[in-house]
C-alpha cells in the first residue's frame, strides 16, 4: 500500500505561501491609502518642488509616497515581507528585465505618440512636460539617483507592494491592470496616460511573475534611468550645437519643444515614408523582442509565481468608496489643464482656480 506523503509545518508553509494565504489589505485600505497620498502629493509635493526641485523631488518620493505605505503595514500589522513580496529576484531575472525595459522604449514611444496625436486633434497642440535636469557633471548623477533608485522604490513600494496586493481579490490580471491605471492617473498626464499604463502593466506583471517586488523596482529604475541619460545626452548635443554655431538645429529644438508633427509636416513625402518604414522597422522588431522575453520571463519564473485566490463574493459599495477622494482631486486637476489646452481658461485663471482649492 501507496504511503501518502506527511505534510509537516515546513511544507504546509510553503503550500499557504504557493497560493497566497496571508491577510492582505482590503478594498477600503488600500482605496483610502491611495486617496491620502494623492491629497498629500497634490498639496504638498508642488510646494516642496517649488522651493527646490532635486530637495523637492527627495522628500516627496520618500516622505509623501514611500512613508504611507510603509507606516499603514506596520501600524496595521501586517506582515510587511508577505505583501510587499520581499525576495530575491535573481540575477538571470534582472538581465531579462534590462532587456524587457529596453525593447519596451519603442513600444512605448509609439503608445506616446499616439496619445499625443489624440491631443493635438483635439486641442490643436500638446505639450511635453521634463522635469528640470542640469547639463552640469552632476546632473546626470543626481537625475538618476531622483528620478531613477527613489522613484524605483518608493513608487513601486505603494503600487506594486501594497496597492495591487490590495486589489487582487479581483484576481491576478485585473489587479495588475486597475493599479496600473492608478498609477498612470497619478501621474498627473493626461497627455501620456497610454504609455505610463503600459509601464505600469509591465511593472505588476514582472512583480507576479516572479513574486519579487525588486523585479518592478528595477524595471522602474532602468526605465527611467535610461529616459534620464537620453534626456541628458539630448540636453547636451543641443549645447554643444549652439556652441559651435551649428545651423539646422531648430528642427531638434522644435522635436524636444513637442512639435513633433509640425516637424513631420515640413518633410517631404520621401523624408516621411523613409521615417515611417524605419520607425516602423524599429517597432515591429522591438515588440517581437519584447513578447519573447516576457514568454521567457513567465516561464523562468513558473516555479515562483503564487496562485492568487479570486473573491467571487459581491463587493460591497462601501468598499470603493474610498477610492474616490483620491479620484476626484485628480479628475478636478486634469479638467483644469483640458480647460487651459482648449484656451477657455489662460494659466493664471488656471493657477488662480488651484490656488481657490489650496493648490
Amino acid at each position: 500500500m501507496e504511503e501518502k506523503p506527511r505534510i509537516n509545518n515546513d511544507n504546509l508553509e510553503l503550500i499557504n505561501e504557493k497560493k497566497d494565504y496571508f491577510r492582505k489589505p482590503s478594498l477600503w485600505q488600500v482605496g483610502a491609502l491611495f486617496s491620502f497620498v494623492v491629497i498629500i502629493f497634490l498639496y504638498l509635493g508642488a510646494r516642496l518642488q517649488k522651493w527646490n526641485v532635486n530637495y523637492g523631488l527627495f522628500l516627496s518620493e520618500v516622505g509623501l509616497i514611500f512613508l504611507p505605505p510603509v507606516l499603514f503595514l506596520i501600524i496595521f500589522k501586517f506582515d510587511v515581507k508577505k505583501v510587499l513580496r520581499i525576495n530575491k529576484p535573481g540575477f538571470l531575472n534582472l538581465i531579462l528585465i534590462f532587456g524587457i525595459m529596453i525593447f519596451s522604449l519603442p513600444v512605448i514611444g509609439v503608445l506616446n505618440l499616439l496619445n499625443f496625436w489624440i491631443i493635438k486633434q483635439i486641442f490643436g497642440r500638446y505639450e511635453i512636460f521634463q522635469v528640470p535636469l542640469s547639463t552640469e557633471s552632476w546632473g546626470l548623477l543626481v537625475g538618476i539617483l531622483i528620478i531613477g533608485v527613489l522613484a524605483g522604490i518608493c513608487e513601486e513600494t505603494l503600487f506594486r507592494g501594497v496597492i495591487q496586493r490590495g486589489l487582487e481579490r479581483f484576481g491576478a490580471a485585473k489587479s495588475i491592470l486597475i493599479t496600473a491605471v492608478l498609477f498612470g492617473l497619478m501621474h498627473m498626464d493626461f497627455q501620456r496616460f497610454l504609455g505610463t499604463f503600459l509601464l505600469g502593466a509591465l511593472f505588476g506583471y514582472l512583480t507576479y511573475k516572479s513574486n519579487s517586488i525588486f523585479s518592478s523596482m528595477f524595471a522602474h529604475f532602468a526605465n527611467n534611468s535610461i529616459a534620464v541619460c537620453l534626456m541628458y545626452a539630448s540636453l547636451k548635443a543641443n549645447e554643444f550645437l549652439k556652441q559651435s554655431g551649428v545651423n539646422g538645429i531648430d528642427s531638434v529644438e522644435k522635436i524636444s519643444n513637442g512639435d513633433i508633427f509640425e516637424t513631420l509636416a515640413s518633410m517631404s513625402r520621401i523624408e516621411i515614408i523613409g521615417f515611417i518604414v524605419v520607425y516602423a522597422i524599429i517597432f515591429c522588431f522591438s515588440a517581437i523582442w519584447l513578447y519573447l522575453l516576457l514568454r521567457f520571463f513567465a516561464k523562468h519564473n513558473s516555479n515562483r509565481e503564487t496562485e492568487v485566490p479570486r473573491d467571487e463574493r459581491p463587493i460591497p459599495v462601501r468598499q470603493l468608496v474610498s477610492f474616490i477622494p483620491g479620484l476626484l482631486l485628480i479628475l478636478f486637476y486634469d479638467v483644469i489643464d483640458i480647460l487651459r489646452m482648449g484656451n477657455i481658461i489662460d494659466q493664471s485663471t488656471m493657477e488662480q482656480i488651484l490656488r481657490s482649492i489650496g493648490l
